[in-house]
């Protein structure tokens, strides 16, 4: 048995979806051309069927003003255990979207608006989003691609983001951070995690670590400033004779900070993507 409700989106700006879901998994694709908000909810285990009577889908049509809205929670608790459940949602693309999770991972598929998603220990994959705000303690986190002001946060997870086409802000305590292309302004900060930034094509990056190590790729044809720190950690650049003489303004400032972590700047044969 499962739970499910749909309503036709013709018309109005994109849906906004909000999600609570403590264990199981939590899946949302946004299609293109699909006119259909659905949702469905499946249990899978004992607990979960006991009390799919509790499981809450609140669909409201939006009009030419205002946005379709879909709610869906679930029930949380059953004595000592913990109910799991898998949520799935379609929606056109464009939503914007609200998820919290306790150990449930999290799937987005397709490109979304605004994103905002907590977790405890569960893994969280956003293919497209704008705005992303994340926040996990254990879980892995995977970004596709991160529009406009981005700010991610983990405790021991790791954090991959292939494109961030605006501002990204990252912070971990053991989690490795790797950035593929940073596009904008980027500033990471970890403690123990290892940082990478496959191409730094922004005018600002910015990466502070105590014990981690940082490696950063600058595409070529960019003039770069460094300014680097640290108190045992080695320190090495490809960049000899191509950094910023000073008087021309840079096109790319990396500050880097480590206190025994290494330094490495390189350069990087992939054009800047924009």
């Amino acid at each position: 048995m499962f739970v499910s409700e749909q309503i036709p989106v013709v018309e109005g700006p994109p849906p906004r979806i909000e999600v609570r879901n403590p264990a199981g998994s939590v899946v949302v694709e946004a299609v293109e051309g699909t006119e259909q908000l659905v949702a469905r909810v499946d249990p899978l285990d004992d607990t979960a069927e006991q009390l799919l009577d509790g499981v809450r889908i609140d669909l409201r049509a939006g009009d030419s003003g205002s946005p379709a809205r879909l709610r869906v929670t679930v029930p949380e608790r059953r004595l000592l255990r913990t109910p799991a459940f898998a949520v799935h949602v379609t929606t056109p693309p464009g939503a914007a979207a609200r998820i919290a999770v306790a150990s449930a991972d999290v799937e987005m598929t397709g490109r979304f608006g605004e994103l905002e998603v907590t977790s405890a220990s569960a893994d969280v994959a956003v293919e497209h989003g704008t705005d992303v705000q994340l926040r996990t303690a254990s879980g892995d986190a995977r970004i596709g691609t991160a529009e406009g002001n981005s700010s991610i946060g983990s405790a021991s997870g790791d954090v991959r983001v292939a494109l961030a086409r605006g501002p990204l802000k990252v912070r971990t305590a053991s989690g490795d951070v790797s950035v593929e292309h940073a596009g904008d302004a980027t500033s990471i900060r970890t403690a123990s995690g290892d940082v990478s930034v496959g191409a730094a094509a922004g005018e600002v990056v910015q990466v502070q670590t105590v014990s981690g190590d940082v490696s950063v790729a600058v595409p070529p044809g960019l003039r770069v400033w460094l300014d680097l720190h640290s108190v045992s950690g080695r320190m090495s650049s490809d960049l000899d004779g191509e950094t910023s003489d000073g008087d021309a303004k840079p096109d790319l400032t990396l500050t880097l900070e480590s206190v025994s972590g290494r330094l490495r700047i390189g350069r990087t044969t992939r054009a800047a993507v924009v």
